[in-house]
């Protein structure tokens, strides 16, 4: 609409409403003139009958408009022309039908004849001439029912009065009237239809099409106006001539008979068209023979006053609601066809459900044009991404429509259906589906497997195949009674819709169930998108295909391979031409051209304006299979050539293998991420046929990459690798096709025989599951350089397959380590630790050996290519431990090439440290606990080789000492989940250290400070070493190195007499200090299992008991050698002593042995308890 139309309307909406009793706001939604128009008033005593100047010419403000009477499904037009009222509003309907309805209580003798039709809230209304229409061939279903019980039932003059009465003489004085008021002639508005908006992206989808009737001028309204009458919220269609002045700025001219007073009926129709329209005043011309008498102005809300013609406006809201009530109670099932009528003298109104008369729905002449305006309604709503009551309304497009005569819109409605349960902006890595209409007391259909069921096609129309279910039961129940009348039939009572509030309430069969969600699983959305898809795809063979056609495809197919090898380029030889046009244009004369040849003109440019290619640009997302189109947004809704179905045909099936390509896609990473990974697989294998498919095709498309795909078959294989227990499961997966997968597979194949030229190789991806775990793995690798070769551009992503390649590397290189070393240890369990490999086995070694050290050298290029530190830094790690492996397996081997590859490997640890850096700012903490653990061991199990070989390395004492002081420095005691495994390598490292210094210490002569050192590095390191055993509660170390350290002490006193007693006497405190540990043992559950320790001495220290015994012997001994040296002395305080030291010696005797440790462990405790009461009562 102008500007000047919209500031008018604002205006008038800022009034107050024109009748006061009543609330009621109009709003124009679309008008073909400009209004108000001038007008002047005619002067006394003009002859209307003579023709206005401008009479018979061009309708320029569409007065003609009046002489004709709306014709077809005007409703269903505008609803076309309004898709987003749809659902909003009440009503649509033509302002005569909803005048007839409303007119009813003060029309006894009325007759009503209208279809009735409900698509979603809104209820569609069109004024049905029975006669007109009984006239045609289509309606001779409804033609018997109608002469049967209705037409016997009348006599003739109720017959008659069901043809409305022609008043054609009246109507063209009214003409002439309103052409002689014309003050300007106005031009019509350029303003077309408003289209569907065009902001959100999208496919672009088929018009609707109907082919009942073409809609002409003359059937379109002069306005259509948005009309809130109470709280009912209408579309209707208006032809009232709108007329102003400066002093009448919008007023509506009626011209009236001065001898014939206005009725009711009248004054209703005056009131109800101002209301309509908003118009606040109604100029009455009266006449006599067509000779101007006077005017007479009045008020909207004054014409429910008028003498002869008084009505209650609040009657009328009445019967607006209760007739509102009563239809939507009742005409409850989209697509099918309802009859409003009333006879001449009926007092009821009855309601037919035309449905169950109709032997076959193609038989209904409603059922297509319903069908269409579902699917135009349906395609709106989606495009403004209003997707509540989408499903239903496209479930009913595919059940009404006849696939065979509309396989476009069929199949397009299916592809919509699709994108409902899988949106084109789905990533399949992370789908984040939403039930957007799921109630709370629904449950999902399927599962959380990726495994979707055969019968996902009937279960995604549950709601239809219900709803036919109960028309099966009404129609065996209809023939069972034989009885014609038995459809289904409602009245209405005249007399009760003048009343307030009336309620009326439909049969509950009748009421249509709330749709069920879409659901939230992915295989459920993904399964009944691709159920759709192939529904759509056989939709599209009935699309025939002349020779003619296929001529153009050919030529076409040429075409656009000619424009991609030799694309346009500019002649720098030549000048290019700058078009311009003068910033002032001439206004130059246009001939007059008619509105109607305007617009065939307007279509025909529209229709050759259309582009139907999709874009092919893309890019790839980093995570998931999908590459999302974008810019993609949907064009302006021009009409297209019906004729080129060729065009059709291949812009639907683009769009539908898309839809099924992303869907596998989908359900590939689904698979993926719930370990189904023959499900994954499969899903993977249809997807990249698909998607093979589609780049072959004319109009290329593409949904994924081939990089992903293959990258995402190697995760795949080596998944397989590491759960190959599993294999038999996989395989039952990744063999078993459904019935859809079936035929989507064989439409991918006879399509693919239909191109002649297959281009994209990538995609030949001849899958099939591994022999063994390792075949899995080395396919695994091959599958990811064949993804880094098929990346199409950009180092990000090739990078990331090559992580995963080396990764996979570094894993296979650990399996042939573990492989080398199970076979050593199995040779060497049967053989002896000393005895030679035989040539077979050193043969497997070193093959083994070799092909780990290929896959090292590769990912550690890998990751050096790539920077990847922290990975390099465990690859580090893992070379490291394959010079390990290589100098245990080399029997054959020098101590000193041994010795090197120990040295090459400590390196290696230190350069992966040196890499990462310091721990806290290397970013990567738990890679360097890792790296720094794994140096420990190394440094540990070197010391320990040292230590118990001493001829074999030569080694120092100091040397072996600093080495296990080395590994101490990389064991890491922070709190941490490896907290315990580090204090126990700590203890285990300090009990070593004592160990190493306590038989140095036994082996010097000399006493000296390399006597005295030696012991007191032996007590540190025991001293430390039981802490740490007794903070873990590791009973059995603890008591073997505190035995240990015991006797270190009984050594000492042995060579150095001149601090005998005090060794012993310190010797004696450290059995003293162990009762807490003894507790320990006491208290254990005896259900409890032993500790496993790392490694204890197993040539002195059998088992724990053995440990207990020795305690107590020890004991025994210390004191008694005690008492023996007090006695040698003649002191008085050495007598003390003695009474002392044997009172503990008599204590110690009553230790009960027991060959249960906790019974034995309680008596020792007891006695320790018992010597140090002793000892407090001699201090």
């Amino acid at each position: 609409m102008e500007d000047y139309e919209a500031e008018n309307e604002i205006k008038r909406n800022k009034d107050r409403s024109p009748s006061p009793d009543v609330k009621s706001t109009a709003v124009v939604k679309y008008t073909a003139f400009q209004s108000p128009v001038g007008y002047a008033r005619l002067q006394c005593n003009t002859d209307l009958n003579l023709p206005p100047s401008n009479w018979g010419g061009i309708d320029t403000y569409g007065l003609k408009q009046i002489l004709t009477r709306g014709t077809g499904l005007s409703s269903f037009r505008m609803a076309h022309m309004f898709p987003d009222c749809v659902g909003e509003v009440d009503l649509i309907s033509d302002a005569e039908c909803i005048k007839k309805l409303l007119k009813l209580p003060y029309q006894p003798n009325g007759t009503v004849s209208m279809m009735v039709h409900r698509v979603q809230n809104t209820l569609l209304l069109d004024d049905f001439d029975v006669y007109d229409y009984l006239m045609k061939s289509e309606w001779s279903w409804l033609k018997d029912f109608f002469y049967e019980n209705i037409i016997k039932t009348m006599s003739e003059k109720e017959r008659m009065s069901l043809t409305p009465a022609r008043t054609a003489s009246a109507l063209q004085l009214t003409h002439k009237f309103l052409s002689h008021s014309l003050l300007e002639r106005p031009q019509p508005l350029p303003a077309p239809v408003p289209d569907t908006p065009d902001w959100i992206s999208g496919p672009h989808l088929p018009e609707p099409e109907s082919r009942t009737e073409e809609s002409t001028p003359e059937d379109s309204y002069n306005r259509n106006v948005l009309w809130t009458f109470e709280d009912i919220h209408m579309l209707i269609g208006s032809n009232l001539p709108i007329f102003g002045d400066k002093d009448r700025p919008c007023v509506s001219l009626r011209l009236r008979d001065a001898r014939e007073p206005i009725n009711v009926l009248t004054g209703i129709d005056y009131w109800l068209d101002n209301l309509m329209c908003n118009v606040p005043e109604v100029l009455m011309c009266y006449h006599l023979d067509g000779i101007v008498q006077k005017y007479e102005p009045m008020k909207t809300e004054d014409l429910p006053n008028m003498e002869n013609s008084k009505f209650s406006p609040k009657v009328i809201r009445n019967v607006a609601q209760n007739i509102l009530s009563f239809l939507k109670s009742n005409v409850t099932k989209s697509g099918h066809t309802y009859w409003l009528f009333k006879g001449p003298h009926d007092d009821v109104v009855k309601l037919y459900d035309l449905t169950s008369l109709c032997p076959d729905s193609l038989d209904n002449p409603f059922t297509t044009p319903v069908a269409m305006l579902l699917y135009r309604v349906a395609r709106n709503m989606r495009i403004m991404n209003r997707t509540r009551h989408v499903r239903q309304l496209l479930e009913h497009v595919v059940q009404l429509l006849q696939v065979e005569r509309y396989p476009q819109i069929v199949a397009s409605s299916h592809y919509m259906l699709s994108d409902l349960y899988v949106p084109a902006t789905t990533n399949p890595a992370c789908p984040d589906f939403k039930d957007e209409i799921l109630e709370p007391d629904e449950d999902s259909d399927f599962g959380n497997s990726a495994e979707f069921n055969d019968n996902v096609d009937r279960t995604s129309e549950a709601d239809t195949e219900n709803e036919e279910r109960e028309e099966k039961k009404t129609e065996d129940n209809l023939e069972a009674k034989g009885d014609s009348l038995a459809l289904q039939v409602r009245c209405l009572t005249l007399k009760d819709t003048g009343n307030k509030n009336t309620q009326h309430s439909g049969s509950a069969k009748e009421k249509e169930s709330v749709s069920s969600g879409l659901g939230v699983e992915v295989p459920d959305r993904c399964g009944r998108a691709l159920s759709h898809a192939l529904k759509g795809l056989s939709a599209l063979h009935h699309l025939t295909i002349d020779k003619a056609k296929e001529e153009e495809r050919v030529r076409l197919k040429e075409q656009i391979i000619n424009e991609e090898q030799h694309p346009k380029m500019a002649n720098p030889f030549e000048p290019i031409k700058m078009d311009y046009q003068p910033m002032n244009k001439k206004k130059e004369p246009k001939e007059h051209v008619s509105r109607s040849r305007r617009r065939r003109r307007e279509r025909k440019q529209s229709e050759k304006t259309g582009n139907y290619l999709i874009e092919a640009n893309s890019n790839v997302d980093k995570n998931a299979i999908l590459i999302r189109k974008e810019n993609n947004t949907y064009p302006t809704w021009h009409e297209p050539n019906r004729d080129d179905n060729f065009a059709w045909k291949l812009h639907l099936k683009t769009l539908l293998y898309e839809k099924i390509c992303l869907a596998y896609a989908t359900l590939a990473e689904y698979s993926y991420a719930h370990e189904q990974y023959g499900f994954s697989l499969k899903y993977i294998e249809l997807a990249s046929k698909c998607q093979k498919l589609l780049g072959s095709m004319i109009i290329k498309s593409r949904v994924v990459d081939a990089s992903c795909l293959i990258g995402r078959i190697g995760d795949n294989f080596f998944q397989l690798s590491k759960h190959w227990s599993n294999l038999e499961q996989y395989q039952k997966q990744f063999q078993k096709d459904h019935d859809i997968d079936k035929k989507i597979r064989h439409e991918i194949e006879n399509d693919l025989v239909d191109e002649t030229e297959v281009t994209c190789k990538d995609f030949d991806l001849d899958i099939s599951l591994p022999l063994s775990d390792l075949e899995a793995m080395k396919a695994s690798c091959a599958y990811y350089r064949r993804a880094s070769e098929a990346v199409p551009g950009g180092a990000h992503k090739r990078d990331e397959l090559q992580r995963r390649l080396a990764s996979v590397c570094n894993e296979l290189a650990v399996r042939y380590m573990n492989d080398g070393q199970q076979i050593y240890m199995k040779y060497a369990e049967e053989d002896g630790e000393n005895s030679a490999f035989p040539k077979d086995i050193r043969d497997q070694l070193k093959s083994l050996s070799h092909m780990s050290a290929e896959c090292l050298d590769e990912a550690t290029s890998i990751f050096e290519s790539v920077k990847d530190v922290p990975n390099l830094a465990l690859l580090y790690c893992n070379k490291a431990r394959y010079m390990r492996f290589k100098a245990h397996c080399d029997r054959d081997g020098s101590t000193s090439e041994k010795r090197s590859l120990y040295n090459k490997a400590e390196d290696l640890y230190m350069d992966a440290l040196k890499m990462l850096g310091p721990r806290e700012n290397c970013g990567a903490a738990a890679v360097w606990d890792l790296v720094s653990w794994e140096l420990s061991c190394h440094l540990y199990t070197k010391a320990v080789s040292m230590q118990d070989f001493p001829d074999l390395y030569g080694c120092e004492v100091m040397e072996v000492a600093d080495a296990f002081k080395h590994a101490l420095k990389y064991c890491l005691l922070s709190p941490g989940p490896r907290q315990y495994l580090y204090q126990f390598r700590a203890a285990m490292i300090y009990h070593r250290l004592g160990s190493l210094y306590h038989s140095q210490f036994r082996l010097t002569t000399e006493d000296g400070p390399k006597r005295r050192t030696l012991l007191n590095a032996t007590c540190t390191s025991y001293q430390e070493a039981s802490v740490r055993f007794a903070a873990l509660e590791d009973i059995f170390m603890f008591l073997a190195v505190r035995l240990e350290h015991v006797a270190a002490m009984e050594g000492h006193a042995q060579i150095s007499p001149n601090v005998k007693l005090k060794s012993f006497q310190t010797a004696l405190e450290l059995l003293q200090q162990s009762y807490s540990v003894l507790m320990l043992l006491k208290n254990r559950d005896p259900e409890e299992k032993d500790t496993k320790t790392e490694e204890c001495d197993e040539k002195s220290l059998k088992n724990e008991h053995g440990l207990v015994s020795l305690f107590e012997n020890r004991l025994h001994h210390i004191l008694k050698s005690i008492i023996q040296y007090c006695r040698s002395k003649t002191n008085k305080d050495y007598e003390k002593m003695t009474d002392m030291y044997k009172k503990l010696y008599c204590a110690s005797l009553k230790i009960v042995k027991n060959d249960d440790m906790r019974l034995y462990a309680a008596s020792i405790c007891d006695v320790l308890n018992i010597m140090n009461n002793i000892a407090k009562d001699f201090a």
